[in-house]
């Protein structure tokens, strides 16, 4: 038992040490920019009728796996409604992100194969590498060449091979390099795996803002219009717990290749399925999300509203234009930024203070992320505030 005691008292040394607040008590009063409930549908009343209409109608809970009696015909209509909006044939909700993770990395590669890695993948992708048995390879953030060099000089080596990004890192805000990813899964016979659970769906691209990408793009007229396009080897899991604003997880692609993890993902298999009031209120979520983002109005949509709030926040704090909703203070003292999170909470504010192990050591920082809901002088407050505390812890 020693070791076990050692191990907590040598994290509360470092300030490295995590306890669990009861936010809905002492977080009541604060306004948040630590959610990643980016706009605020958590609290939407048409998301929330959908939850209790299907309470009505189904029960609190769904009684089995998908495979016994837990497959509600929600699911298909939440699965063809991610698939649609993701541009792909079919899509496979999971009971979180964490979950599709694990379930759909070691379904793909085992023993013999590649994974070819972001540096600063999720750790669930990097559990799901491990559980895989495959051999993983890092390459440099962002770095398409030193991933194009693994790739030469390893591939053959293997059987099947995965390349793992995200389209926004949720540490740093940037952006995944998908589109020349996308050309290096194609030119090495690999399957590309990104994992898009900060997406803001402006649109089915690595570019947040909503921009036409600068590279020249793998997808044909058809992808464009929204039909799936079956020579692109690309899986995308994402997230149903952050824009969305519910509880799931989800990977869309090809046919053949949803259909093989329908049967090899075990936590599709051995996991109790979502009640269906998740589901329903999934699908209110993605209509506004729709409704909302993909009207003819760009410069008014929602997710646009995120990035203009983020940057709007960063013209105060004389930072660099952010490419997402989250922007990131990197400071490196654990002390340091677990001070400044606790001053701004006694300030009215709560952001998140980010230690290693979910960052790399030295790399310690308050992470900042906006909602739609944010209002203008919110953030300006935020932003005096902050200053004045940087200066003085």
């Amino acid at each position: 038992m020693n070791f076990y005691a050692d191990a907590i008292e040598s994290l509360k040394e470092k300030t490295l040490y995590r306890k669990l607040v009861e936010s809905d008590v002492t977080y009541k009063n604060l306004i948040s920019f630590a959610s990643n409930d980016y706009f605020g549908l958590s609290q939407n009343a048409a998301v929330k009728k959908a939850a209790r209409d299907a309470i009505k109608k189904y029960g609190v809970g769904s009684g089995g796996s998908r495979y016994i009696t837990g497959n509600n015909s929600l699911y298909t209509k939440l699965e063809k409604e991610i698939a649609r909006i993701k541009k792909c044939d079919e899509a496979i909700v999971f009971s979180s992100g964490y979950a599709c993770a694990i379930g759909v990395i070691p379904a793909l590669v085992c023993d013999g194969d590649l994974i070819v890695a972001d540096r600063l993948i999720h750790t669930s992708l990097i559990d799901g590498a491990k559980l895989s048995g495959a051999r993983m390879m890092r390459f440099l953030h962002n770095d398409v060449e030193h991933a194009r060099r693994i790739l030469t000089e390893n591939r053959s080596k293997f059987k099947k091979c995965l390349i793992l990004t995200e389209t926004v890192f949720s540490m740093d805000g940037d952006l995944g390099r998908i589109e020349e990813l996308l050309k290096l899964a194609e030119e090495f016979d690999a399957i590309l795996t990104s994992d898009a659970a900060h997406d803001l769906f402006l649109q089915d691209s690595s570019h947040e803002g909503g921009e036409e990408s600068q590279e020249p793009s793998l997808r044909d007229s058809s992808l464009k219009l929204g039909m799936p396009s079956a020579g692109i080897k690309h899986l995308k899991l994402g997230t149903l717990s952050k824009a969305v604003g519910t509880l799931g997880g989800y990977v869309a692609g090809e046919q053949i290749l949803i259909d093989y993890l329908r049967i090899f993902a075990k936590p599709v298999i051995y996991s109790t399925a979502l009640p269906a009031s998740i589901l329903a209120a999934s699908i209110a979520s993605l209509k506004i999300i729709e409704n909302k983002n993909l009207g003819k109005n760009l410069g008014k949509s929602i997710g646009k509203k995120v990035l203009k709030n983020a940057e709007y926040f960063c013209d105060l704090m004389g930072l660099p234009k952010p490419q997402t909703a989250i922007v990131p203070i990197i400071l490196g003292d654990n002390q340091r930024v677990v001070k400044i999170a606790a001053k701004l909470e006694e300030l009215g504010f709560l952001i998140s203070a980010i230690r290693p192990p979910t960052v790399e050591k030295n790399k310690a920082r308050l992470r900042i992320t906006f909602s739609s809901e944010h209002k203008k002088n919110q953030i300006k407050k935020l932003a005096e505030i902050l200053s004045k505390t940087l200066k003085i812890l």
